[in-house]
C-alpha cells in the first residue's frame, strides 16, 4: 500500500467518527457512539428501528411456532401413521435438534454478507418445509420435512440478538432484547393454542399449512421492509477485544452531561433503498467468509465464563420449564384428564404464555433501570459500571423455576385437578423468561457486543441440544 493510499484509508476510517460525545435523555454518554454515516443503523429513525425489531421478533416467534404447533395433535398424527404416541413426538424433537444447527450454518454468512439475505432465505426455507410437512405421505418424509422446518427458521434464533445490538444503544437494549426473547420463547407457548383448534376443526395437516401461510406472509413483509443492519464501525470508535465492558470509548468515564439528547437524523429514500440492496453495497472487501467462522470462531466464545455459564443455566432452565411441558403435556393430560386437542393446547399454551409474559414485565424494564442507575453512580466517580450488575435480576427466576417444576411434577403425579399443574407450569415459565432476558442482554449486549451473533449462537445451541434430549427420557410411563 502506498503512503497516499494509506492516508486515504485513515481518512476514510476517521470520516464517520463522532466529533462530540452524544448523550441520552439522562445525560449519559451513548454506548456505542453513533457515526455520522447515514448507513449506520444507530442513526436509523426510531420508527424503522422498531419496525426491524418487530420483524425479527416475528421471525423468532415463527421459528418456535413452526416446531410446536403440532404438539396438541400428536395423538391423531400418530394414529394416522400407525405409530406409537412416543414415536409421534420424535418429529418435534428432530425439529428442535435441527434448530441447534441452523444458526451454526447461517450466522457466518450473516456476519459477512449481511443479515437481510440470510433472514429472507431462512423464512423461505420455513415456508417450503412447512408445506412439505403438511403434504407428507409417510412418517419418514415428515421427519425430513420437520428437520428442515427446524433448521431453516432457526436463523433468527442466532441473529436476532445481534440485530438488536446493531440498531439500539446500550440503554435501550434491555427492553428491546426482552421483547425479542419474549417472542422467541412465546412462539412455542402460543402454538399449542392455535394448533389445538386447527387440528380439531381442520385436521393435523392444517397445522403445517397455516405455518406455511404465516412464513410466506413474513417473507413478503421482510422483503419490502427489512433493511440491512450490518455496519462496519471505524476502527478506534469501539474496542473489539472480547470481554466484559468491551464496548466503550474515551468518553465513557465522563460524568453525566447536560447536553441535548441525541435524536436520529431523518432517513432519505435513497439511503433506505441502498440498505435494501442484495448484495450489500456497503460491504467492505475485508469482510470475507472463512471456514473457521462456521464452528471454531463462534464456539470459541464458550471459553469465556460470562458466556458458557449463562448459556448452560439458560438451557437447563428453559428446557425444563418450557420444552418439557410442551412434549409431555398432551399425552399426560389425555390420559389423566381425558383432554382433547383443544383443551391440551389451551392448558399448555395459556399457562406458558401467561407465565412468560409476566416474567418479561418483571425483567427487562427493571434491569435497564438498574444499569442506568449503576452507570450514573459509577460515572460520577470517573469509572465505568460493571456489566455483572445486570445479573442481580436473575435471582427471582433462579427460585421460581424449581418451585414451579416441583408443583407441576407433584400435582401430575398424584392426579389432582388440572389447574394445579397449569399453575406450576406458569410459575416455572415466569422464572425462565426472567433468566432468558437477563442472560441474553448480559452476554450479548453488555459483554460482547461485537460478537453478539456468536454468543447468541452458543445460547441457542445449548438450548436446542438440551431440549432435544428431553423427548427421550421425559416420557409418560415414567411420569404417571
Amino acid at each position: 500500500m502506498t503512503p497516499d493510499n494509506s492516508s486515504q484509508t485513515d481518512e476514510k476510517q476517521l470520516e464517520h467518527i463522532p466529533v462530540e460525545v452524544k448523550v441520552d435523555s439522562a445525560g449519559l454518554p451513548l454506548l456505542p457512539q453513533p457515526s455520522t454515516s447515514p448507513f449506520d443503523p444507530l442513526n436509523y429513525p426510531n420508527w424503522l428501528k422498531y419496525t426491524i425489531l418487530g420483524e425479527i421478533c416475528m421471525l423468532a416467534f415463527l421459528g418456535t411456532l413452526n416446531v410446536a404447533v403440532i404438539n396438541p395433535a400428536v395423538v391423531p398424527l400418530s394414529t394416522e401413521f400407525g405409530i406409537a404416541d412416543v414415536t409421534g413426538t420424535y418429529q418435534t424433537t428432530i425439529a428442535i435438534g435441527a434448530g441447534a444447527l441452523g444458526p451454526v450454518f447461517f450466522t457466518p454468512f450473516a456476519n459477512v454478507y449481511g443479515r437481510r439475505p440470510v433472514y429472507l432465505l431462512s423464512v423461505l426455507i420455513g415456508f417450503a418445509s412447512a408445506l412439505g410437512s403438511a403434504r407428507s405421505k409417510s412418517y419418514g418424509t415428515l421427519m425430513f420435512a420437520r428437520a428442515m422446518n427446524g433448521f431453516g427458521p432457526s436463523a433468527a434464533f442466532g441473529l436476532g440478538a445481534g440485530t438488536v445490538v446493531d440498531v439500539f444503544f446500550m440503554h435501550e437494549r434491555g427492553k428491546a432484547m426482552g421483547l425479542f426473547t419474549l417472542m422467541y420463547t412465546n412462539g412455542s407457548h402460543l402454538a399449542p393454542i392455535v394448533g389445538g383448534y386447527i387440528a380439531r376443526d381442520l385436521g393435523w395437516r392444517w397445522c403445517f399449512y397455516v405455518s406455511a401461510i404465516l412464513n410466506g406472509a413474513m417473507f413478503m413483509i421482510c422483503f419490502f421492509f427489512m433493511p440491512e443492519t450490518l455496519f462496519d464501525r471505524p476502527e478506534g470508535q469501539v474496542q473489539t477485544t472480547p470481554g466484559p465492558q468491551s464496548e466503550f470509548y474515551e468518553g465513557e468515564t465522563q460524568p453525566p452531561s447536560a447536553g441535548e439528547p441525541f435524536k436520529s437524523p431523518p432517513m432519505s429514500l435513497k439511503t433506505y433503498l441502498n440498505r435494501m440492496q442484495i448484495p450489500d453495497p456497503q460491504r467492505p472487501p475485508s469482510r470475507r467468509l472463512k471456514m473457521n467462522q462456521f464452528i471454531i470462531k463462534p464456539f470459541s466464545m464458550l471459553k469465556y465464563p460470562s458466556v458458557i455459564f449463562p448459556a448452560l443455566f439458560f438451557a437447563v432452565n428453559y428446557g425444563l420449564a418450557s420444552i418439557e411441558p410442551a412434549l409431555t403435556l398432551a399425552p399426560l393430560f389425555t390420559e389423566l384428564y381425558q383432554f382433547d386437542t383443544v383443551r391440551n393446547g389451551l392448558a399448555n399454551g395459556v399457562s406458558l404464555l401467561v407465565g412468560g409474559s409476566l416474567g418479561e414485565l418483571c425483567s427487562s424494564p427493571i434491569t435497564d433501570k438498574m444499569m442506568q442507575r449503576a452507570r450514573r453512580r459509577a460515572l460520577s466517580h470517573g469509572k465505568p459500571a460493571s456489566a455483572e450488575i445486570r445479573l442481580q435480576g436473575i435471582w427471582t427466576g433462579a427460585f421460581t423455576v424449581p418451585a414451579g417444576l416441583l408443583m407441576y411434577g407433584f400435582t401430575v403425579r398424584f392426579a389432582g385437578t388440572f389447574v394445579a399443574p397449569c399453575i406450576g407450569m406458569a410459575i416455572a415459565c415466569f422464572g425462565a423468561q426472567i433468566i432468558t432476558s437477563v442472560v441474553y442482554t448480559y452476554s450479548c449486549s453488555d459483554c460482547y457486543r461485537t460478537r453478539s451473533n456468536d454468543v447468541s449462537l452458543c445460547f441457542n445451541f445449548a438450548r436446542q441440544t438440551f431440549g432435544l434430549t428431553l423427548g427421550f427420557y421425559s416420557w409418560v410411563p415414567y411420569l404417571i
